[in-house]
């Protein structure tokens, strides 16, 4: 175990010394791949951020619930607790029909004519307010209130938390596949660039295979080295995305005040800021291998 920790250790300061005497193209490198990883990461945190918009929406979704005729006030009220204890429901509002009618008239003006119908043609209603706009949880309080029997229609006002949700999937869906075509550029320029150093070492590694070097010790830096590409690359991409947050988080703030809402502009560093670093330092190890195998 402690020679294999040896082995890891003298590869790593082997690395930091040949990325050392060339920073330059060391540093110019890693930039390529932080601005190239920050394109992608800018439709992450977008995306992130509209989720999180769409979670404090003040627009509540809604469902109503009209009732049968003639159904006394004890099963209307047993009804009513069995809504209310439902975990996908915020709030229960009951709308007798009488009230209803009083409202559209006042509504309306038209009280003298409402007053000359036969009977009331408005049902009872249950106004049910879902505890957040995912349209799985309005599609599962639906299949519990079409399966009741004092429900005769449900209206659900659930088309825009439809297309609040699709677009937010294609947001996602268009982020990872400009994250994906992106990745395979890193790869090129650090497969590219672990190959020019294995052609410039290449004396130094014949003599290292003379001297009985395994085939694992000889490649071990140049897959080190590409981690260090990916890493370095990482860091530069949160840098700059914490960077262009934090410059576009007050005039994101002003324009929310004006529409009378709380939303802030954040960076998650933890999430996004660690998926990067994560998947950045993989392409990295990913191009070394990819290079080395070719070489080989």
């Amino acid at each position: 175990m402690k020679n294999w920790l040896n082995q890891h250790t003298l590869a790593i300061k082997l690395v930091m010394q040949r990325l050392k005497s060339h920073w330059l193209n060391t540093l110019t490198i890693c930039l390529v791949i932080g601005i190239t990883v920050t394109l992608p990461g800018l439709l992450f945190v977008g995306v992130d951020n509209l989720q999180d918009a769409s979670r404090s929406i003040k627009q509540d979704a809604q469902m109503s619930a009209f009732l049968k005729p003639a159904l006394n006030g004890n099963v209307i009220q047993r009804l009513i607790n069995d809504v209310q204890e439902l975990p996908q429901v915020k709030e229960v509002r009951f709308v007798s029909k009488e009230d209803a009618i009083k409202q559209l008239g006042e509504q309306f003006l038209q009280k003298d004519l409402l007053a000359d119908l036969p009977q009331n043609p408005l049902p009872d209603a249950l106004f049910i307010t879902l505890a957040d706009t995912n349209p799985i949880t309005a599609k599962s309080v639906q299949d519990i209130l079409q399966k009741r029997a004092e429900v005769e229609e449900l209206v659900i006002d659930s088309v825009w938390m439809e297309r609040l949700n699709s677009m937010l999937v294609l947001g996602k869906r268009i982020a990872l596949i400009f994250a994906s075509l992106l990745g395979i550029a890193m790869i090129t320029v650090i497969s590219n660039t672990v190959r020019m150093q294995v052609l410039t070492h290449e004396a130094e590694i014949e003599v290292s295979r003379l001297i009985g070097a395994t085939h694992s010790f000889i490649r071990r830096p140049f897959l080190y080295m590409g981690s260090v590409y990916g890493l370095g690359g990482g860091l530069i991409a949160v840098g700059l995305l914490f960077a262009i947050v934090w410059n576009l988080k007050q005039p994101v703030q002003l324009l929310a005040n004006n529409y009378q809402s709380n939303f802030q502009l954040v960076f998650h560093l933890v999430n996004i800021g660690g998926l990067i670093l994560l998947a950045s330092t993989l392409i990295g190890w990913i191009a070394a291998f990819i290079a080395l195998t070719q070489k080989r």
